[in-house]
């Protein structure tokens, strides 16, 4: 029976662990869904998703909180604060959907989509580093812009990690949205996240 438990503990311990990641994640994700309907949706969106990224952060750095608790204290903490940190950054994507849709079938159309592009690369880093630094905004986004592209190749995987789940959630499995999305897109920016930032801004806070 000892033995038993020796395996367990070694051998088949990180995949008993890895096995706990669906259940985890599915729960955040309900926690994300409620923290969003507490801010009244439109107010809700920017601290929830603080508060599930950060959430994140502390059990991929081996500190498993109390789910509950910890979402809505970062949710509290932040919810004020976040709306200009995070709120109105996730707005301005329209901004670049209407100027591609304005310059659709001009030679400008192409430049809008890449620099669309690319600014949504870095925005999908923004709320891992709000979550990861105590940074004012214009501090945040630079430690974003140089996470997306001082690391090219840890972005580009991240980009593939990212849309492949989301395209088979969205198009093939869409009963699994309100279990697993943003909490998949969120723990693979922010496990991607944690290997960029120590490089380029020091040490965990």
């Amino acid at each position: 029976m000892s033995g038993l438990q020796v395996e367990i503990g070694g051998r088949f311990g990180r995949l008993y662990r890895l096995l706990d990641w669906p259940v985890r994640l599915a729960g955040l994700n309900l926690l994300w869904l409620a923290g969003v309907l507490a801010g009244g949706v439109v107010a809700g969106i920017s601290p929830a998703t603080v508060a599930l990224f950060a959430v994140l952060r502390d059990y991929l750095l081996g500190r498993p909180p109390r789910p509950w608790h910890a979402f809505w204290r970062h949710w509290r903490a932040e919810f004020v604060r976040s709306q200009a940190r995070l709120g109105l950054p996730l707005l301005t994507p329209w901004v670049f959907l209407f100027y591609l849709l304005a310059a659709r079938g001009t030679p400008v159309a192409a430049a809008v989509a890449v620099l669309g592009v690319a600014y949504l690369v870095v925005l999908a880093y923004l709320p891992a580093v709000l979550a990861h630094f105590e940074l004012p905004a214009a501090a945040a986004w630079r430690v974003a812009a140089l996470a997306a592209w001082r690391a090219p190749l840890w972005t580009a995987a991240l980009v593939v990690a990212v849309v492949v789940p989301v395209a088979v959630m969205v198009f093939v499995v869409p009963a699994a949205i309100p279990f697993f999305l943003p909490s998949v897109p969120a723990v693979l920016i922010m496990l991607v996240g944690l290997r960029v930032f120590g490089s380029l801004t020091g040490p965990v806070r």
